[in-house]
C-alpha cells in the first residue's frame, strides 16, 4: 500500500477540538452524575444498611469494580459456614462446606452452584491453574450486575454511545484522506488499517486494565503509604508486554500512514475506554447507600481495623472468620489478610478479563515463565 500523502493540516485540527470537544463532554457528565456521592460522615452506623450484602457493597464502593466483590463474597460465605478458605503459600484452596440455601444472597448462592456442581467439593487454585474460578467470576459478575444495575448504579450508556459517535465523526475525514491513494479510496487499504488499529487498540485497552494493579502495588513502597510493601514479580511483565505490543501497532501503523494519524487514533481509543467506566456513577438510591456504607465503616475502622490486622497475618487464613469481616474486606478496613486475598485476587482476575481468558503465563519463544503470587511480607 503506498499512501500518496498525510491529511491536510486543517483536517487534524478539527479532529483534535472535536475530540477536546468530546473530552470536556466525558468529564462534565462524570463530575454531574458523581455530584453529591462524596459526604462527609453522619451518624455511626453499627450494622450494614439492610438488604445490602458484602459484594454489592464493595462493588459500589469500587464504582463498578467486581473483583473486591467476588472477594467478599468468597469471605461472606466463610463467615456463614458455607465455605472454607484454606491457604499454602502460593495455593488457594475453596472447600464446600453446606449446600446454598435461600437465605443467602444470590450473587453467593452462585458461588458455591458454579464452583462445586457436580465437582468435588474442593477447589485449589494458584496463578497456573485458575480457570474454573474465572468461569465462576463472569457468572458471579452478570448476576451481581442485575442486583445493582439500574437501580444503584448507572452505566449511563447512552451517554458513552454519543461521545463514540461523536469521537468517531471527528476522525473519520483524516482517516478517510490518509487512505486515499492516486486513483481514489482503495478498500484493501482501509481494512488493512483496520486490522493495525484494531490490534494496537485492543494491547492498548488490555494495557489500561492491568496497570493499575501494578501500579498499586509500586505505591505500597512509599514511606506514607501505610500498607505492608507488595512484592513485585514476573506477572508485573505483563502490562510492560501490552503496552510494548501497543507501542510496536501504533509505530507499524505511523510507519503506514503518519505519526500524526497513529496519535489521534491513540487518543481516541484512550479518551473512550477511560470515559466508559468513568461514566458509571451511583444513582439517587445508591448515594443513599453509600452514605450508609461509609457510616458503616467509620464504625469498622474505630472498632475492628486494629485488632483485624493484627490477628489476621498475610498468607495465613485466620482460624475464624467473623460476622463482618467480609464487610471488613469489602469496604477496605482490613488490610492484612483479607486486602492480600484481595489483591491476589484481582491479579489473577483482571489479567484473566485484559487477556481473554487465557492462563496467566507469559511466553517467550519456546520458553514459559510461570507467574507465582506471593505474599506478602
Amino acid at each position: 500500500m503506498q499512501v500518496v500523502s498525510d491529511a491536510p493540516a486543517f483536517l487534524y485540527a478539527q479532529a483534535w477540538v472535536g475530540l477536546g470537544v468530546v473530552l470536556a463532554y466525558y468529564v462534565v457528565l462524570s463530575v454531574i452524575f458523581r455530584a453529591g456521592t462524596r459526604r462527609p460522615i453522619g451518624v455511626t452506623q453499627y450494622d450494614p444498611p439492610r438488604g445490602i450484602s458484602p459484594a454489592v457493597a464493595a462493588n459500589l464502593t469500587e464504582n463498578g469494580f467486581y473483583e473486591r466483590a467476588f472477594a467478599a463474597a468468597l469471605v461472606s460465605l466463610a463467615s456463614k459456614g458455607f465455605l472454607e478458605i484454606g491457604q499454602d503459600e502460593y495455593r488457594f484452596s475453596l472447600k464446600k462446606l453446606r449446600e446454598p440455601s435461600g437465605a443467602l444472597p444470590p450473587e453467593e448462592s452462585l458461588i458455591l452452584v458454579s464452583l462445586f456442581a457436580g465437582r468435588p467439593d474442593t477447589y485449589a487454585f494458584d496463578s497456573i491453574e485458575y480457570s474454573r474460578l474465572c468461569e465462576t467470576y463472569i457468572e458471579f459478575k452478570d448476576v451481581l450486575e442485575g442486583c445493582v444495575e439500574p437501580e444503584l448504579i448507572s452505566e449511563h450508556l447512552p451517554f458513552w454511545w454519543v461521545g463514540v459517535a461523536c469521537s468517531l465523526m471527528a476522525t473519520i475525514p483524516v482517516a478517510g484522506s490518509v487512505a486515499e491513494l492516486e486513483n481514489g479510496v482503495s478498500w484493501v487499504s482501509v481494512a488493512y488499517f483496520a486490522i493495525w488499529i484494531l490490534l494496537g487498540g485492543s494491547c492498548l485497552v488490555a494495557a489500561l486494565r492491568v496497570w493499575p494493579v501494578t501500579i498499586h502495588k509500586l505505591t505500597s513502597y512509599l514511606p506514607w503509604d501505610g500498607r505492608p510493601t507488595r512484592p513485585l514479580d514476573l506477572k508485573d511483565l505483563i502490562p510492560v508486554f501490552l503496552s510494548g505490543s501497543a507501542l510496536a501497532g501504533f509505530v507499524f501503523l505511523a510507519v503506514l500512514s503518519s505519526t500524526q494519524f497513529a496519535l489521534l487514533l491513540t487518543a481516541l481509543v484512550i479518551v473512550n475506554a477511560i470515559s466508559r467506566h468513568a461514566l458509571e456513577a451511583p444513582t439517587r438510591a445508591g448515594r443513599k447507600v453509600l452514605a450508609d456504607l461509609r457510616n458503616f465503616r467509620e464504625f469498622l475502622s474505630r472498632t475492628d481495623s486494629d485488632r483485624l490486622n493484627r490477628e489476621n497475618r498475610p498468607g495465613q487464613t485466620p482460624v475464624t472468620i467473623e460476622k463482618y469481616s467480609a464487610y471488613a474486606v469489602a469496604l477496605d478496613v482490613e488490610e492484612a489478610w483479607g486486602e492480600e486475598f484481595v489483591e491476589n485476587l484481582v491479579e489473577l482476575l483482571q489479567w484473566d478479563q485484559a487477556y481473554s481468558r487465557r492462563q496467566s503465563k507469559l511466553a517467550v519463544g519456546n520458553d514459559r515463565i510461570e507467574l507465582k503470587i506471593r505474599p506478602r511480607k
